[in-house]
């Protein structure tokens, strides 16, 4: 998968395939959590695990109440939503 984030002005921030991954596994999560075959305790369990992508420069963080994904670069916080990603 490859995303592709607007900053603003700024351009352009590729998406780490990691993070493409941990897009993934949350949809799949939803998917169970909707379908039954797993509880509410679980997916908070497991999204906890998957919405968090440390990188070298960077990290991600999913905000589960919004479902968006937060970049920190040492400096400052931007944001993307899974209905903003393409891939």
């Amino acid at each position: 998968m490859n995303f592709r984030h607007r900053t603003g002005g700024a351009g352009e921030v590729d998406i780490p395939p990691a993070l493409g991954k941990a897009m993934a596994d949350y949809r799949a999560l939803l998917d169970e959590l909707e379908n039954g075959s797993i509880d509410e305790a679980t997916f908070r369990h497991r999204a906890l695990r998957v919405g968090l992508v440390l990188r070298d420069q960077d990290a991600w963080i999913l905000d589960l109440s919004t479902e968006r994904w937060w970049r920190y670069d040492g400096v400052a916080l931007s944001s993307l939503r899974f209905g903003d990603a393409e891939g």
